[in-house]
């Protein structure tokens, strides 16, 4: 009788090995497949369940409202009318940037300091106290002009009687764009006021043209008797402009002739430039761009530029900066409406109310 083999068979041991090497490559297959399908899944669901954004920050607490110069209902339109591409207004999300503005303090110094920043600008002599914070200077050449100073701001405007001399006027082709930005900014930089985040910024020119001892727009400039340039600090994230009280009108403003070389050009300048500091920053909510159209059309807006109609026709509307002449707390957002063929410029504060100081 034959004795039984106790143990596995060769044949068996075989089967069994491919039976694992089987079951082991259909295991890894699958958790292949499933870890694939579970990576989509989970990046399908992230994309289309993604979670909220934290509040904004409100850190600065209740904002003071933007103090916009006072207007009458003469410096006003009559009605408002929006005609966008859209017909309607767009959406600018639910917050925006709100960054502190620290103000000038008075020095034991300001009155050297002032004194120094005048000689920078070719303004020498000894100048006149009119008050305890503002300076006059004057000077005969090459125009007769006045520098007024407030000496803790720095504010200052130059202004000359460059209306009244018409030998600036006779074949003197004014310099292009690119030199006249480049002129006013070498000044600046000359006496310590060219700021960062304004010699990043392009700037701005208008050709002008002297008409009865006013200034009027000139069609080139080769018609130009002058050039005005402006320039506002580079756009918020790159993207939102800054808007004074006058519209385009820049915080810093000046007019140069083709009379005279370099520096001696500029025969006006403005310069109304706040400090910001850029690294204190927080995010407040926004009213909608529609409730800010409704308020301008109840006549509760600011208008920078009313133009040429008495019927305003909005067509486009954006999200900028207000920067005012004067000190500020705070740069804070506005809605700004628009029409570049009137030239209407008009805003309305653009956070919402409940986080501004009644």
């Amino acid at each position: 009788m034959a004795q039984e083999q106790a143990g596995p068979t060769l044949t068996s041991i075989t089967y069994a090995g491919r039976q694992t090497v089987k079951f082991g490559l259909i295991f890894l297959v699958i958790l292949m497949v499933g870890r694939i399908t579970i990576n989509a899944f989970v990046a399908y669901w992230k994309a289309t369940h993604s979670e909220p954004p934290p509040p904004p920050t409100v850190g600065f607490g209740l904002l003071p409202p933007i103090k916009f110069p006072a207007q009458t209902e003469d410096d006003k339109p009559i009605s408002y009318k929006l005609e966008t591409a859209t017909g309607t207004t767009p959406d600018f999300g639910d917050r925006a940037k709100v960054f502190f503005m620290p103000k000038a303090t008075a020095s034991l110094l300001a009155d050297q300091s002032a004194k120094a920043t005048a000689a920078k600008l070719d303004y020498v002599f000894e100048p006149q106290a009119l008050t305890t914070e503002l300076y006059r200077w004057n000077r005969s050449q090459p125009l007769l002009s006045t520098l007024e100073m407030n000496i803790r701001t720095n504010s200052f405007k130059i202004t000359s009687n460059y209306l009244s001399l018409p030998e600036l006027l006779v074949n003197k082709q004014v310099p292009s764009g690119f030199e006249a930005i480049n002129r006013v900014k070498t000044m600046l930089k000359r006496a310590d006021l060219l700021a960062d985040d304004v010699a990043t910024a392009s700037g701005e020119i208008v050709y002008l043209k002297s008409l009865g001892g006013e200034l009027a727009p000139a069609v080139s400039q080769s018609d130009a008797d002058f050039i005005q340039v402006d320039l506002n600090r580079y756009p918020i994230d790159g993207v939102f402009r800054m808007y004074t009280p006058e519209g385009y009108i820049g915080s810093i403003t000046a007019i140069l002739t083709g009379a005279f070389e370099s520096r001696d050009s500029i025969v006006e300048l403005f310069y109304n430039y706040h400090q910001v500091d850029y690294e204190q920053v927080h995010t407040y909510p926004l009213r909608t761009s529609q409730s800010a159209w409704q308020i301008l059309q109840a006549g509760e807006g600011y208008i920078a530029v009313k133009g040429s109609d008495d019927a305003a026709v909005v067509r486009t509307v954006s999200l900028g900066y207000f920067d005012s002449f004067e000190e500020q707390e705070y740069l804070q957002p506005v809605y700004v409406f628009e029409n570049a063929d009137s030239g209407f410029v008009g805003y309305v504060p653009a956070l919402d109310p409940k986080y501004i100081q009644k």
